[in-house]
């Protein structure tokens, strides 16, 4: 396998923030959304570093990054329950 497939392996095995950002945008207990918002937004973050070192045009998929992790910071800020609830690893 060339490198630029591995790279691109390594990428799409991260692109799993979809899967995080579904889940905290479907997410109707207020008190778990806290939660799932902080691990989209970490999945989001692993992804964002693993393209910043890939050798693969990947502007689109920037922008969508962007794009997710500013709606995660409007749904922590619209929804109460997640304004005191701050998760870390």
């Amino acid at each position: 396998m060339n490198n630029s497939a591995l790279e691109y392996r390594q990428i799409d095995e991260r692109l799993s923030w979809k899967s995080y950002y579904q889940s905290a945008l479907s997410e109707r207990n207020p008190h778990a959304l806290a939660r799932r918002i902080a691990d989209a937004e970490k999945a989001i973050t692993e992804c964002e570093l693993a393209l910043s070192t890939a050798d693969i045009d990947n502007k689109r998929e920037k922008e969508n990054l962007t794009n997710a992790y500013r709606v995660l910071e409007d749904l922590r800020r619209l929804c109460p329950a997640t304004k005191d609830a701050t998760y870390t690893d």
